[in-house]
This record gives structure tokens, sequence and C-alpha cells, in this order.
């Protein structure tokens, strides 16, 4: 009996599931985050600048009295 080592194949037939989008940009949402990254780093460094001034203005006038006469 002779072997056929030449049917015998490494792979499955087996077709993988693909995606129904295929040409997709993968930078679509981009801008999203890019908007999303300006207004939350501009309202952070609002409140932290907001914050700060708060603490020097509390520093600045703490020890400054007012005499009225």
């Amino acid at each position: 009996m002779r072997d056929r080592f030449d049917e015998i194949r490494a792979e499955r037939d087996v077709h993988s599931v693909e995606p129904v989008v295929y040409n997709r940009d993968p930078h679509a949402g981009l801008w999203k985050q890019i908007a999303l990254g300006i207004v939350v780093g501009y309202l952070a460094l609002g409140v932290s600048s907001a914050l700060g001034w708060a603490v020097f203005v509390r520093f600045a006038l703490g020890s400054l009295q007012v005499a009225v006469p």
C-alpha cells in the first residue's frame, strides 16, 4: 500500500470571518479624540489655574490689614 503525502495539508480549509466594513479609515474617529483632549485639557488647566490663584490670593492678602480711620 502506497502513502499519498501530496494530499496532506497542514492548514484547514476554514475561512476566517471578515468584518463587514472592508476599507474603513483607521483615523476616522481621531478628530473626536483630539477635540475631547483639547476640551478636557482646557478645563483641567482652567480649574488648576483658578485654584492656584485662590491659594496665591489667600497667602498674599492673608497678612494684609486694612485700617479704616
